[in-house]
């Protein structure tokens, strides 16, 4: 049933709010759906009007003193800050201070802690020991398997105690309402450590951690006792995503989102929704602390500069660490074509800055990830790529009867990936393009190109990598190890698998590299079930 609001926003601009479905149970949902409603920013509160007090305004506690044509006042509630102190570390390495936008005592809102001291990389080597010191601003961890439930307040953990030992002896389910609110509001602060936009297989981890943990929170009239939870975790993060829109500190991959930003094309809240796709970490962080975009695009220019000298590395490894979020605001907000985001960011495109870069984005160190998995599932790979019978069995033999005479390591691997491609049931003319020297590829949209020089007696192909037409990494030396720059290229560059490849991509990530491995296409999946065996 429809029930209506009289909200009062400001002294002379009162609005009607129509709630098609109801009050809300929560008064959180009550003051989400009146924020996105009126547009309104800053955290706010609500007032009633009671009839048994004269009409005086008291707060809105519970929807339950709600009814239909009530009148309701918006409060903008001032945030109270709070600063901590930390001692400073003296230490022979580099250090950096981290720091996160003021909290408030109500919800406390703030990027993951981060170390306050890390190693040096070696900004000359693309070794994959190296050590990246990320922006402060950005996260330092993805999304943990298995999910850790947080410890909530001192308070809260005696009480699930003292209910989960009632819950063994009778049964009987917790239910208070005031406790889940305190408990909702600890996880959402740990999920947006990690992400900003939770995937329901996440949701689905977060809620079954929080019930393996606390029996007594499982909830008997739903779904395994866990979807009442779920869809709490769900509303929680957008109405936490709604309160961090309203404060100063600037969340780019919340505000991206916003209808304002958006094209008025798409001006609708579920259309166009830019969030990470491929399990990236960092998918749009806001800039270092006392940076701003303008200031950003000056390093982007001295780094242009920095580019034509010699034996600088550290200086560019340093500047592009600094400019990563004005690399990211680039690729998400305005998806540039390849040919001018490489002319706006030359030096990204070396070997070196795509593993870096990729790293950033991932947490994940690029090579050394997917060469040691590679290794670890050859032998089974080849067990079933031998076994495997109709055409895409007769594509693959002739290549892997040349692994019976020789013992190379990198031919092995190119054989692997290789036969991988059919195996899946795809092309391996779709990622790499074998042609003689010269030849034209600019109407390749994404490719391995192999070029053949038939004078070169040994070492007779050069790779390169190509994306809309433009050659973006040269002197890749092996398939496989073009196969994994074209991978940190797809991260950097924030472009789509090619749907012809998806198979393939899809086992580079979430074999090889290990990100986002719980949910696999069909194919992919039973890949790595029979790997398992």
């Amino acid at each position: 049933m429809a029930v209506h609001l009289r909200v009062v926003l400001e002294e002379h601009n009162i609005q009607k709010l129509k709630l098609p479905t109801g009050i809300p149970n929560t008064v959180e949902d009550l003051v989400s759906i009146v924020t996105e409603t009126f547009q309104l920013h800053g955290e706010i509160g609500l007032l009633y009007q009671d009839k048994h007090f004269d009409n005086e305004f008291f707060s809105v506690t519970s929807t339950a003193d709600l009814y239909d044509k009530a009148t309701v006042k918006v409060i903008l509630k001032e945030p109270t800050i709070t600063l901590d102190l930390h001692p400073v570390l003296e230490s022979s390495s580099l250090s950096s201070v981290s720091t996160y936008p003021a909290s408030t005592t109500e919800t406390d809102i703030c990027p993951a802690d981060h170390d306050a001291s890390s190693e040096v990389s070696n900004y000359a080597s693309s070794s994959s020991s190296d050590t990246i010191i990320l922006p402060d601003s950005c996260r330092s961890a993805a999304w943990p398997v298995p999910f850790q439930v947080p410890e909530f307040s001192r308070d809260v953990e005696l009480i699930l105690a003292e209910a989960n030992n009632l819950y063994d002896a009778t049964g009987r389910h917790f239910m208070d309402a005031s406790v889940k609110s305190a408990i909702m509001q600890e996880l959402a602060k740990v999920i947006f450590s990690y992400t900003a936009y939770p995937t329901n297989q996440q949701i689905l981890s977060v809620a079954e951690a929080l019930v393996s943990k606390f029996p007594c929170l499982r909830e008997p009239g739903s779904f395994a006792g866990l979807y009442g939870w779920q869809q709490r975790i769900k509303n929680k993060m957008h109405n936490y995503r709604a309160k961090l829109r309203s404060r100063k500190y600037s969340y780019p991959e919340i505000e991206i989102n916003t209808l304002k930003r958006k094209h008025p094309g798409d001006a609708v809240p579920s259309k166009n929704i830019k969030k990470p796709k491929k399990a990236e970490v960092n998918y749009l962080p806001p800039h270092p602390t006392g940076e701003s975009q303008e200031t950003l695009e000056k390093e982007r220019l001295d780094l242009i500069f920095e580019i034509t000298k010699k034996n600088n590395a550290k200086i560019i490894a340093d500047k592009m660490n600094k400019t990563f979020s004005s690399r990211r605001v680039e690729v998400v907000s305005l998806s540039p074509s390849v040919g001018v985001f490489k002319e706006r960011w030359p030096a990204l495109f070396t070997e070196a800055q795509i593993k870096e870069e990729f790293r950033r984005i991932t947490t994940v160190s690029l090579e050394e990830t997917f060469m040691r998995k590679l290794d670890e599932y050859t032998p089974g790979l080849l067990r079933l790529m031998r076994a495997k019978g109709g055409a895409a069995g007769c594509k693959m033999r002739p290549l892997l009867d040349t692994l019976n005479d020789t013992q190379n390591i990198e031919k092995k691997r190119d054989a692997v990936v290789c036969c991988l491609i059919n195996y899946l049931g795809e092309r391996q003319e779709d990622l790499f393009h074998d042609c003689q020297e010269c030849e034209d590829y600019t109407d390749k949209t994404m490719k391995v190109i192999v070029k053949h020089n038939v004078m070169a007696e040994e070492d007779p192909s050069d790779l390169s990598i190509v994306i809309e037409g433009n050659q973006v990494m040269e002197g890749c030396g092996s398939r496989t190890k073009a196969c994994i720059l074209l991978m940190g290229l797809i991260y950097a560059i924030n472009i789509e698998y090619p749907k012809e490849l998806k198979n393939t991509f899809e086992a580079f990530q979430k074999l090889f590299l290990e990100i986002d491995g719980a949910k696999l296409l069909k194919k992919v999946h039973s890949l790595k079930n029979k790997l398992m065996q």
